[in-house]
């Protein structure tokens, strides 16, 4: 096999790695609740911190129903989950929440630890 024959093909997988590692590769960096639209039922992803000195909501069995987030601007929401999560959740200090805001709070479809 030619030399020349590999060479199309390697740039091809270099730029796919570059478009993944510098534009969808998960990121720590904190999102700004000011991108999402008050009255959009569009769900978006954002990193957040977690308001830890803050009351949360919990069902009667302790799991965690909505807590208090910061964004990059220090604007700080109450967050309604959807689905009850592990009181572990409060341990992290980034979380990336996916949903959208309903006037003042937010509504996670999903959220995740990122730190």
């Amino acid at each position: 096999m030619k030399l020349s024959n590999l060479i199309l093909p390697g740039i091809v997988l270099i730029v796919v790695g570059m478009i993944y590692f510098f534009y969808f590769a998960p990121t720590d960096q904190l999102g700004s609740f000011g991108n999402f639209s008050p009255g959009s039922e569009i769900n978006q992803e954002i990193n957040v911190l977690i308001v830890k000195d803050k009351k949360t909501g919990r069902t009667n069995g302790g799991k965690i129903t909505s807590f208090f987030a910061k964004d990059k601007n220090n604007k700080i929401v109450e967050v309604f989950l959807n689905e009850p999560a592990d009181p572990s959740i409060l341990d992290a200090e980034i979380v990336e929440l996916m949903g959208h805001m309903h006037g003042n709070t937010f509504t996670a479809r999903r959220i995740s630890v990122i730190q």
